[in-house]
């Protein structure tokens, strides 16, 4: 027979697993950190959900001084439809996907409450590279300091410069389509 001794480490062993376990569980299932956020910006893992939307938990963030096509939105390529969206969608998930962004809140939240930012990651400005990739134009209702990155795209031939490809300024797109010209 045991003794009393040996039941209790037995019993103190089987709990302190337990909790263990409860633990680790608990850390795997949190998912990932809460975003950092300011009156004058925000920082951690968004989602992205748009070609130029990202979202740190309920904040979402419109990249600042560009416009990406519209999620109803198609191009043409060679005479064939070519996605646009899904292209810069895809693109952008890349971006915001190599590790934490931190975005500079630019002037005021839209109706939605919805804020504009410029957003890095890695050192890398997102719009400046969505725009250097043909996957969003300058915007210039906001900002004209993505100039050079399109005419980088421009000069390399990608994206929406491809030759071949005919498209519609997003903008051109949601003023016909969209109630209201909400991005």
């Amino acid at each position: 027979m045991s003794s009393d001794k040996d039941r209790h480490h037995r019993f103190a062993e089987f709990w302190t697993l337990a909790l263990s376990i409860a633990v680790l569980a608990g850390a795997a299932f949190a998912g990932p950190a809460q975003a950092q956020s300011t009156d004058t910006g925000i920082t951690g893992t968004p989602d992205v959900i748009d070609a130029d939307v990202l979202k740190f938990g309920t904040q979402r963030v419109i990249l600042w001084g560009i416009d990406a096509p519209e999620r109803p939105q198609t191009c043409i390529l060679n005479g064939a439809f070519w996605g646009c969206y899904d292209a810069a969608f895809r693109h952008l998930q890349l971006l915001a996907g190599r590790g934490e962004v931190t975005c500079t809140y630019k002037g005021d939240p839209d109706p939605f409450g919805r804020r504009f930012g410029v957003c890095e990651s890695g050192g890398d400005d997102l719009s400046a590279e969505m725009v250097r990739a043909g996957l969003a134009l300058p915007f210039h209702d906001q900002s004209d300091e993505y100039d050079a990155a399109m005419a980088d795209a421009i000069t390399a031939g990608v994206g929406v410069w491809q030759v071949g490809v005919v498209f519609e300024e997003p903008w051109v797109f949601r003023r016909r389509e969209t109630p209201g010209d909400l991005r």
